[in-house]
């Protein structure tokens, strides 16, 4: 699919809402972006190719600045889940027709944001290795097919972790191999292309710019607002996404 500069534009400021609220909540760029990307791109696995590698810069880089407090030893069983995962997942996504996916995603977008908005405070995690790999296997499956691999993550993380810097370390290092590694599978299996790559090149501008100004307000912003805000975004994009592919 061909871009003009307004859509070009549209592109770059959606990926500079992502990478803002990556920084500021420690997850969260997939599912923002991919609110919007669907209904910028016609084929649902371009959408998500897009959302990955914006994650991919978002994520690499905050990983890299945090590096010292990664927690390697309870991330890897997560990891090591996803890393088995997301290929399935990316090759089932190829047969997927557009309506069934739209119907699928906005499903997920809303149970997600239901759950994050009304369950989230009552559901505890323990930070074992049997958890970290349902939780990877899990996020692994999401990001495979809709690149928003981000809740089950969190919710093992969130646990695992106390300091808020080791958490923000293990979930953009996570983010980042998840994402390289989901961006070559899709490469391998020939969805993403050069015009894909360069279309997020040019968000990726938008993406450090988000990100960067998230930084800067980190520690006066409430996250915990910016939060509901996305969460009430993502029921209104999952009904309009859903009620788009029932009267086609």
């Amino acid at each position: 699919m061909e871009l003009g500069w307004q859509e070009l534009v549209l592109l770059a400021l959606i990926a500079m809402g992502g990478g803002f609220v990556q920084r500021v909540t420690g997850f969260g760029l997939g599912i923002f972006v991919m609110l919007f990307l669907p209904f910028l791109f016609s084929a649902h696995t371009e959408a998500a190719a897009i959302s990955t590698l914006f994650s991919c810069g978002a994520s690499t880089y905050n990983a890299i600045h945090y590096r010292k407090k990664i927690p390697f030893k309870t991330v890897l069983p997560a990891l090591i889940a996803a890393l088995i995962t997301i290929p399935i997942a990316v090759m089932f996504a190829k047969y997927v027709k557009a309506d069934v996916f739209d119907i699928l995603l906005g499903s997920v977008l809303i149970l997600l944001s239901i759950y994050f908005l009304f369950f989230n405070r009552h559901i505890k995690l323990k930070p074992t290795v049997p958890n970290g790999i349902i939780a990877g296997t899990f996020g692994g499956v999401l990001t495979g097919l809709f690149s928003t691999g981000g809740p089950p993550i969190v919710l093992y993380l969130t646990n695992a972790t106390e300091d808020p810097m080791v958490y923000l370390a293990a979930t953009q290092f996570y983010f980042a191999v998840t994402g390289l590694y989901a961006t070559g599978t899709r490469a391998v299996n020939g969805i993403l292309t050069w015009e894909l790559l360069l279309y997020a090149a040019i968000g990726m501008v938008g993406c450090m710019s988000g990100n960067l100004l998230g930084k800067c307000v980190f520690d006066k912003l409430n996250p915990k607002r910016l939060k509901q805000i996305v969460y009430l975004a993502m029921i209104v994009s999952g009904l309009l996404m859903i009620f788009k592919a029932i009267v086609k």
